[in-house]
């Protein structure tokens, strides 16, 4: 099981980076969805384990961010990659603490 799902994530960012980079080159053409699978694709090195237990809304590049987080610094870890995605004009951050 655990297999099957480190190939699904390993998909998953590839298939994520390979969107990102051909939008980069032409900034204009950002959407909603390439900007959430970017984000998803940056959470799998800040936090792996909330790869896709954090719900990511995005609209007109305004990202915003709920679900539990075990720390403050995973809370925190999160919005930096979410803010770290090109066409992401800002992040809100409703993740909530939840050991």
């Amino acid at each position: 099981m655990n297999r099957k799902l480190t190939v699904l994530a390993a998909f998953l960012v590839l298939f994520s980076l390979a969107c990102g980079s051909m939008n980069r080159a032409t900034p204009k053409q950002w959407d909603d969805k390439t900007i959430e699978a970017d984000v998803r694709s940056k959470f799998l090195t800040a936090v792996p384990e909330k790869t896709f237990a954090v719900e990511v809304n995005v609209h007109d590049g305004v990202v915003t961010l709920s679900g539990h987080a075990k720390t403050e610094e995973d809370r925190r870890k999160l919005g930096d990659a979410a803010n770290s995605v090109n066409g992401v004009k800002s992040v809100i951050n409703n993740i909530t603490i939840q050991p």
